[in-house]
């Protein structure tokens, strides 16, 4: 019985990892065809069991957005698709009446997405996201902190 249950979840984490890679690989291609014509400023919005959401903007010298690709889903079947509401807009400049007219996950990516564009125009490198392993071990060294 319990080899049984471990080569069921040895057999989930291989697919989880192939799955992974396919969508990695779509990420890979849809940056490296947008970069190769002009800047691209990423946004993130991730969610534990929630929908997660990867925007990848192409942007011209003064910031003006060109070209918006969007990946949502809560899955590794998630792929990137054409998103035209911010397309004409300047990055820093989106006005909230374009916010409101999309989800608050694509509005938690669209802000990331500027926060890292000024990071990057200051000459800074935006912070590296945590891991989840990162955060259950940051959690962790918080509890043991407050209770001594």
């Amino acid at each position: 019985m319990i080899f049984t249950l471990l080569g069921l979840v040895a057999i989930m984490f291989i697919l989880q990892s192939v799955l992974g890679y396919g969508q990695l690989k779509d990420f890979n291609k849809n940056y490296y065809q947008m970069r190769s014509q002009n800047k691209v400023s990423i946004g993130r919005s991730k969610g534990l069991v929630t929908t997660g959401v990867v925007l990848l903007m192409k942007i011209d010298n003064k910031a003006r957005i060109l070209e918006t690709r969007k990946m949502q889903g809560t899955t590794v079947f998630a792929r990137f698709k054409k998103f035209e509401k911010l397309n004409g807009k300047h990055l820093l400049k989106i006005d909230e009446e374009s916010l409101d007219q999309v989800d608050r996950f694509t509005r938690k990516a669209i802000r990331d997405a500027q926060h890292t564009y000024r990071i990057v125009q200051a000459g800074g490198e935006p912070p590296k996201p945590s891991s989840p392993v990162e955060k259950l071990f940051n959690l962790f060294n918080k509890k043991g902190e407050v209770s001594r």
